[in-house]
Parts: structure tokens; C-alpha cells; sequence
């Protein structure tokens, strides 16, 4: 028995202290934030960005964050930084207008302007679409489509009586079903298959091959978007919006 009470009273203890913890962590990030809040309201933007660095390294994040963060990057001069953050706070706030229009107005300050992907019309309605609505949306869309089907399915199953009534309305929920399907299929590949980063040095050089003497094909800017295809000896193959790939070495880049 005093055994089972020193277990009780130890594991309460930790429950006490992690939530402590928790509430320490919180008003210290609250604080952080205020503050660089602050810096920023007074234009010193490299304090701005340490406060919220340092809110990063506590392992907290949000899309107000990661949108602060890219506003002060853009006022100190970092494009590179400002379009990696605005791209990471749009995973969490997707249909942010302030956001969007930041990065759109960003995004045009990257030099010789963006490279254009070549899609059809159909295509581009459907992507965009998928990244309008974002994973979280898509996930929640999806997983109530399905159960709603599988509940008609039951039903026209087991209610022969009104079994014609039933598939009519079960066909629009089917298709719905597969449109939103897909759309998450395209946003997650895109968030948590591909990986993608942006350029943060003013240029880097994309080479046939993993080495500083080999030849040039193309040059990325700062800024620009690429995907990850492949990494080695601390260079990284990267895949450019217009799907031309090279080598380019990876400090000259970050993940999202």
C-alpha cells in the first residue's frame, strides 16, 4: 500500500512539474513574442528576428509566427528567409490574405522575376484549388465525405425500399469524395513527400554534376523555390519550378 502511494504522489509530482513546465514555456514564448513585437514597431528588424528564432528553438510555431518572422527577414533585406517563412506560415494559415499578398509582392522582388511553370489551364485551377484550401481543410473534408458514403452504402444495403433515392444522392457524395481525395493527395505529396526548400544565398549556380569545377546549367536566385531530389557530399540535386535539375551546394539553401 505505501508503495502504491509513493508511485501516486511521484506521479503526480511529474504531472505538476510538466505542466509548470508547459505554462513556463508558454509565457516565455508569449514574452519572446510581445517583444519582438516590439523591436519590430521600432525598425530594429535583426532583433525582431532573434526573438523570433528563439521562439522556434523552444519547439513552438504557429502561422502568425512564421509570418512575423518573414515580414521582419523582408524589412532587414533577407528575401530569401522572408519567402521561407512566408511559405511555412501558409502550410498552417492558407487563406491568410495579408500572408498571400506579402508572398506574391515578395516573390516578385526575386531578380530576372519568377520562373514560370508550364501548365494547362485545368491543371492550374486544380493546384491551385489544393493549396487554397491546404491539408488541414482537405483532411477534415475528405474523412467526413468518406464516412458519409460509407453510411449511404450501409443504407442502400440494408433499406432495398428506398434503395433508388439513395444511390442518387450517394453520387454527388462519390464525387466529391474522389475531387477531395485528390486534392489531398496533391497537398501532401507536396508538404510531407516532396521536400522543398528556398534559395537563401543572392545566387547559386546549378551544375551537371556534384563538384565546384563542373559546368553550369542554370543559375537560381534568391528566393526561388526548388524540390529535393537528391542529396551527396554536401551538395543537394535540386528540381526548379520548370523541372530543369542540378546540383547546387546546400548552405545555398533551406528546407521548408
Amino acid at each position: 500500500m505505501k508503495t502504491i502511494m509513493v508511485l501516486l504522489i511521484f506521479v503526480s509530482l511529474l504531472i505538476f512539474a510538466g505542466q509548470a513546465y508547459c505554462e513556463d514555456g508558454d509565457s516565455q514564448s508569449r514574452f519572446l513574442f510581445f517583444q519582438a513585437d516590439s523591436d519590430y514597431g521600432k525598425g530594429d528588424f535583426e532583433e525582431a528576428i532573434a526573438g523570433y528564432e528563439k521562439i522556434l528553438t523552444l519547439g513552438l510555431e504557429s502561422g502568425p509566427l512564421y509570418y512575423n518572422l518573414g515580414n521582419a527577414y523582408f524589412k532587414y533585406g533577407s528575401l530569401g528567409k522572408a519567402i521561407l517563412n512566408y511559405l511555412r506560415a501558409q502550410t498552417l494559415m492558407p487563406e491568410d490574405a495579408d500572408l498571400l499578398s506579402n508572398l506574391a509582392y515578395a516573390r516578385s522582388k526575386i531578380k530576372g522575376g519568377m520562373i514560370s511553370q508550364k501548365r494547362n489551364w485545368f491543371k492550374g485551377i486544380f493546384l491551385d484549388m489544393a493549396a487554397s484550401l491546404g491539408l488541414d481543410k482537405l483532411t477534415r473534408y475528405t474523412t467526413t465525405l468518406y464516412f458519409i458514403f460509407s453510411g449511404l452504402l450501409i443504407l442502400i444495403i440494408l433499406a432495398a425500399r428506398f434503395r433508388r433515392p439513395l444511390i442518387y444522392i450517394s453520387l454527388p457524395i462519390l464525387v466529391l469524395l474522389i475531387l477531395s481525395a485528390s486534392l489531398f493527395a496533391v497537398e501532401f505529396d507536396k508538404i510531407l513527400i516532396q521536400k522543398g526548400a528556398v534559395i537563401i544565398a543572392e545566387m547559386a549556380d546549378s551544375k551537371f554534376e556534384p563538384f565546384d569545377d563542373a559546368t553550369t546549367f542554370f543559375t537560381l536566385r534568391e528566393g526561388e523555390s526548388v524540390v529535393i531530389v537528391a542529396t551527396k557530399n554536401g551538395w543537394a540535386k535540386v528540381r526548379r519550378v520548370d523541372g530543369k535539375q542540378g546540383w547546387i551546394p546546400r548552405p545555398s539553401m533551406e528546407l521548408l
